[in-house]
């Protein structure tokens, strides 16, 4: 563990995929403890990739797995069947936090509504990650990535003008949830310890945490009456923010001030562009942005990214380089800063993962601990610290799993 700002704080995981995972990962960073729960058969994000080159995909976990779960202690129980919740409610007891991504409803059909154990331990605080929330009509929605970024808005506005809107990759909409997810919950226990003396239900919509990040459109829009529409290359209509291609790849250019624009010029060797009258002033060069960014392609093609992003850094002008997920992995700053670590996985080997986004002061602790093995710490927890016999564990693991187990 890293830090010590959330060692006193004890964190049920109920969480499955990403967005759950993600909440209680960046709470097990800042020193909580964090036990993982998961059905005998192990929650799906175990079966994702990406997976070790030449492996069946059919090992303990992926790499995705890998990432999301490190610093977790993981136990198995089949909360489908009495004998798996009654351990849960025996977890609970003292607990400070259960988070949860189960579709609404679910939690109370096992048992364990949330009003009811708020009642039952009223210092536990309950996290719900939901795709649109715990109330509304749309609150059993089914949704996945590429309905987060349709209907969080930002879909619409990326691509080719003449084309259709494309998709953002990734699951990035799912971390932000996360994010959200470990703000509510520091939250909730902030809530109860300075001001409410107890815990609450923390209700997270994922589509909300999505359009949250698309406020620039939403704003504006209500300004102007104007949507925001494609257009390729460059980020919005108005402004001179745009990737161009260079010598080695491509760069990103975010040019909207005037000093910016005098540098620009300076780099490109065009300071007589100032007195051209379609470029002297704001307005005009609006108008003419398609002839100025034809001037600038034609300028960055003879150049690479290193030399581009020196001289902008070097007259306050952001131009940066567009890098790969292999050029990320050793950019200097992110090595002078140790950020990747490398951890030794027992399923995938030794691998790199991002380190914590954030540090207090200078620290820098211990590397993470590698994410549990499906029931790996089943004796430490259920054993040792609910006073579970063998007889008691055997029949805990052996219920019902085969039956349930999903591909």
């Amino acid at each position: 563990m890293r830090y010590g700002s959330l060692s006193d704080v004890r964190v049920i995981d109920l969480t499955h995929f990403i967005a759950g995972p993600y909440a209680t990962k960046l709470l097990a960073t800042l020193g909580a403890q964090v036990i993982k729960v998961e059905p005998p058969w192990g929650e799906p994000g175990r079966r994702l990739g990406p997976f070790p080159p030449g492996s069946s995909g059919h090992g303990a976990h992926g790499g995705l797995f890998a990432f999301l779960n490190t610093d977790k202690l993981g136990i198995t129980l089949n909360l489908k069947r009495e004998p798996g919740r009654a351990a849960l409610l025996g977890l609970l007891e003292g607990a400070d936090l259960l988070v949860e991504n189960f579709a609404p409803g679910t939690l109370a059909r096992l048992g364990f509504a949330p009003q009811q154990l708020l009642g039952r331990f009223p210092r536990l605080s309950i996290v719900s990650i939901s795709n649109f929330g715990q109330t509304g009509p749309e609150r059993d929605g089914i949704l996945n990535d590429l309905t987060l970024f349709a209907r969080g808005g930002w879909t619409f506005p990326v691509g080719e003008p003449d084309r259709e809107p494309l998709t953002p990759p990734g699951s990035l909409a799912q971390f932000v949830g996360g994010v959200y997810g470990a703000i509510g919950a520091m939250e909730a226990l902030l809530a109860r310890d300075f001001a409410l003396g107890r815990g609450q239900h923390v209700d997270l919509s994922l589509l909300e945490a999505t359009v949250s990040t698309m406020i620039y459109e939403s704003v504006a829009f209500q300004y102007t009456g104007i949507v925001r529409t494609r257009v390729g290359k460059r980020f919005n209509q108005p402004n001179l923010i745009v990737t161009l291609k260079t010598r080695d790849g491509y760069a990103g250019l975010h040019c909207v001030t005037e000093k910016q624009f005098r540098s620009l010029l300076e780099i490109i060797g065009r300071p007589d562009l100032l007195h051209d009258p379609r470029f002297e002033a704001v307005m005009p060069r609006i108008q003419n942005l398609p002839a100025l960014i034809e001037i600038l392609e034609q300028f960055f093609l003879t150049r690479d990214r290193k030399w581009l992003a020196a001289e902008g850094l070097r007259r306050g002008l952001p131009l940066v380089p567009i890098p790969s997920a292999a050029e990320v992995l050793e950019w200097e700053q992110t090595r002078a800063r140790n950020y990747f670590e490398t951890i030794d996985d027992p399923a995938l080997g030794q691998i790199r993962i991002p380190g914590p986004p954030l540090r207090l002061g200078s620290h820098r602790g211990a590397p993470s601990r590698p994410a549990p093995r499906l029931g790996e710490h089943n004796r430490e927890i259920l054993g040792v610290r609910l006073g579970l016999g063998e007889a008691k564990l055997r029949e805990l693991q052996g219920s019902g799993a085969e039956a349930e187990a999903r591909p």
